[in-house]
């Protein structure tokens, strides 16, 4: 079971972030604002990249930084500008016919290479709203194939289309490309390392995929920020792919810890009790599902008699008969055969033996098992209730079907009736009993105890005869 739960990790694919259109979109637009008709220059090119890269220090020490080379870039001419801004509104207004008209026409108008270079950033906003990917995609790689495009404007693009790249699937381009945005840009922000981490996680290069994310992670908390919870998935889908599962416990503890209100929140904490599973940890693993199951995150009928089979696993059989009957009486637990039985056992084990032949001869009665017939005859044995005893064995050894999943060891069977009839005082049965029993290797040694037993008890009993 807890395999299987764990294994869920690895089945949930990652998909590239919902966000990351957006993200596009937005860079597109900043981009075209950011570069209105002005003369611009690259030294302001950290202001321009939609996020991706973190602001430098106001106040920093010039004898120890580099100069960087500052060169006036070409401006936009005011009716270039405002043709284009005309394309972005029939965009935004999905005027798509109007704005490839428009797009046309800017064509035919000489441009300088930086004008270029902004009709194909809006060539590629308008084919990215009509989600034609591929065709955004060539737009881009247009501006980055161009000549004297500003930084500001390189480091965006190639941004923006390695995130089209992953959108498309496109995983080695897009690495590619995220690299060559790494390499142009001085202090990325932690958004770009976990992008990173997600394409090296969907190329299957795992252990690439987690230097990156711990990175941003890390970036983050030094910020006093709380990670992204997509960012700590990505992590913790990373860590199970290279099979490391004490790392895996920490990262799920931190899912918990920074995002308790989540929607996952129950799978994280079921997960984390797989965990422990794993590494051998059987007190930390029930622990924690009881911890879910108090703050009422176990709400599926598997998890609560999970945690129930659990308890009555760990000798803990009234706290497991609370779960189920709590359960049922919710109705979150279906009052079946199965789950009647399992209640009967833990009920028996914990010694509430009126309530536990009740449960258990409704589950006998909705089954008709051996199994089922077999616990109750022990239920009434151990109140020495001989005659209701011995009516369930009989009907465990009607019922019984060997190799059936209900099935009862005809041994145990044979050994249970001949205790009973023996505390009927009915020896001579008792004994035909056991020495069934005692052709079965398993029973051999106790049925061999009982038949000497009764042997002596028959000679008890002659003697008292013989004397009176």
């Amino acid at each position: 079971m807890n395999r299987a739960i764990i294994n869920n990790i690895s089945s949930n694919k990652l998909t590239p972030s919902k966000t990351l259109s957006r993200l596009i979109l937005t860079t597109v637009i900043a981009m075209f604002a950011a570069h209105s008709p002005t003369v611009l220059s690259e030294v302001n090119s950290n202001n321009s990249n939609a996020g991706a890269q973190e602001h430098t220090s106001a106040v920093e020490d010039k004898k120890t930084i580099k100069k960087k080379r500052v060169r006036r870039a070409q401006t936009m001419r005011p009716k270039i500008f405002k043709k284009l801004d005309e394309v972005r509104e029939l965009t935004d207004t999905k005027r798509y016919s109007e704005a490839a008209s428009a797009l046309k026409s800017i064509s035919n108008i000489k441009r300088n290479s930086y004008e270029i270079a902004m009709t194909w950033n809006m060539h590629a906003y308008m084919h990215f709203n009509q989600e034609n990917y591929s065709a955004a995609a060539e737009a881009y790689e247009k501006i980055i194939a161009g000549k004297r495009v500003p930084e500001s404007l390189l480091q965006t693009t190639l941004y923006s289309l390695s995130k089209l790249y992953l959108m498309q699937q496109n995983y080695k381009t897009a690495l590619v490309t995220l690299n060559k945005w790494f390499d142009v840009v001085e202090n990325p922000g932690a958004e770009a390392y976990v992008i990173r981490a997600q394409v090296h996680y969907q190329l299957e290069q795992f252990k690439q995929a987690l230097p990156d994310v711990r990175h941003a992670i890390s970036m983050t908390l030094e910020k006093g920020k709380k990670p992204r919870e997509n960012w700590l998935l990505i992590e913790r889908a990373v860590y199970f792919q290279n099979k490391d599962y004490v790392s895996m416990e920490r990262c799920l503890k931190d899912l918990i810890a920074f995002y308790p209100d989540s929607a996952s929140t129950s799978q994280y904490w079921i997960q984390l009790s797989a965990i422990y599973n794993e590494l051998g940890k059987s007190d930390a693993e029930l622990a924690t599902l009881e911890a879910a199951y108090e703050q009422g995150l176990l709400s599926k009928e598997a998890q609560q008699v999970n945690l129930a089979q659990a308890m009555l696993g760990k000798d803990i059989p009234y706290k497991s008969a609370q779960i189920l009957l709590q359960g049922m009486k919710d109705k979150s637990i279906s009052e079946n055969a199965k789950n009647l039985s399992l209640l009967g056992d833990a009920l028996m084990l914990a010694k509430e033996y009126e309530q536990a032949i009740v449960v258990m001869a409704k589950a006998a009665g909705l089954s008709d098992s051996a199994k089922d017939y077999y616990k109750l005859a022990q239920i009434h044995t151990e109140r020495q209730e001989w005659n209701q005893a011995l009516t369930n064995i009989d009907n465990a050894i009607d019922k019984n079907i060997p190799d059936s999943k209900s099935a009862v060891p005809e041994h145990d069977a044979r050994i249970l009736k001949g205790l009973i009839l023996f505390n009927m005082k009915d020896l001579l049965l008792a004994k035909a009993e056991f020495e069934m029993a005692s052709h079965f290797t398993e029973a051999e040694k106790m049925a061999a105890q009982w038949l000497k037993y009764i042997a002596s008890e028959e000679k008890r009993i002659a003697f008292i005869a013989n004397t009176e």
